[in-house]
C-alpha cells in the first residue's frame, strides 16, 4: 500500500529552489513526487536567470519548448573552460566563428564590429567597424 506525499508540493519547490541544479536532478530520483517537482517550469526558470546571471527582462529564447530544457540546452552546449577573454569590444559579444584550420576566429559584438584574430597570438589582425555591415 502506496502512503500520500509526506511533504506538500509547495514546501519541496521551495526547498528545490535553494539548491543547485544538479542537487535537484539527483533529488528528482528519490520517489514519483520529487521527480514532478524536480521539472517544474517555476523552478528551472529561477535556476535558469539565478545559474546563468541572465537580466530577468531578458525572455526565454522563442524556440524553446520549457525552462528546463532551455536550461539543459545551454548548459550542454555553451562551452565551460574559458580559454581566453575577449577585451577588444566595447559591448557584449554575440557570436563566434573559427576557421576551418582553426588558426583564426572572428567575433561580432553588440558595439557593430567584427573582429578577426589570429588563436595563436592574441592580437588583433583585421576589424571592420559601424557602417561596414
Amino acid at each position: 500500500m502506496e502512503c500520500g506525499p509526506v511533504l506538500p508540493d509547495s514546501l519541496v519547490l521551495e526547498i528545490f529552489l535553494r539548491l543547485p541544479h544538479d542537487a535537484v536532478l539527483r533529488a528528482g530520483l528519490t520517489c514519483r513526487q520529487w521527480l514532478a517537482v524536480s521539472r517544474d517550469e517555476f523552478l528551472w526558470r529561477e535556476l535558469f536567470y539565478s545559474y546563468y546571471r541572465i537580466p530577468r527582462a531578458v525572455p526565454r529564447h522563442p524556440a524553446a519548448v520549457s525552462w528546463y530544457r532551455e536550461f539543459r540546452r545551454l548548459f550542454d552546449c555553451i562551452p565551460c573552460v574559458e580559454v581566453q577573454t575577449l577585451r577588444e569590444h566595447s559591448d557584449q559579444v554575440l557570436h563566434l566563428a573559427f576557421s576551418h584550420r582553426g588558426h583564426r576566429f572572428s567575433s561580432c559584438s553588440k558595439d557593430c564590429t567584427v573582429k578577426v584574430r589570429h588563436t595563436v597570438e592574441v592580437s588583433v589582425c583585421l576589424w571592420m567597424t559601424r557602417g561596414h555591415f
